[in-house]
């Protein structure tokens, strides 16, 4: 994860998409990041936390997009990933 933090403040990050879970008490903010061209553009999903706080959620290599899907207020399909965030999982390739 911390590697994944410097990622995300080293390179550069363009939003490409904001989700609210169906209760709006979950915000997800999706952007994509690219290193130059010694690397592959990537997705990185961010959720928002307490306070300030924020929470690298989701990362995928050599990703364009982020194809989101809610199931119910704590569960999401990210490009074909279910995430449940009330268990804290992530996703990370």
């Amino acid at each position: 994860m911390f590697l994944l933090g410097i990622v995300v403040n080293t390179f550069a990050r363009e939003p490409i998409a904001t989700t609210q879970s169906p209760d709006s008490k979950t915000t997800i903010d999706f952007y994509t990041l690219n290193g130059g061209a010694a690397t592959s553009i990537s997705v990185v999903g961010i959720v928002d936390g307490p306070l300030w706080f924020k929470k690298n959620i989701y990362y995928d290599d050599n990703m364009h997009n982020a194809d989101v899907a809610w199931t119910n207020n704590h569960i999401i399909i990210i490009n074909n990933h279910t995430l449940n965030l009330d268990k804290e999982e992530t996703f990370s390739d």
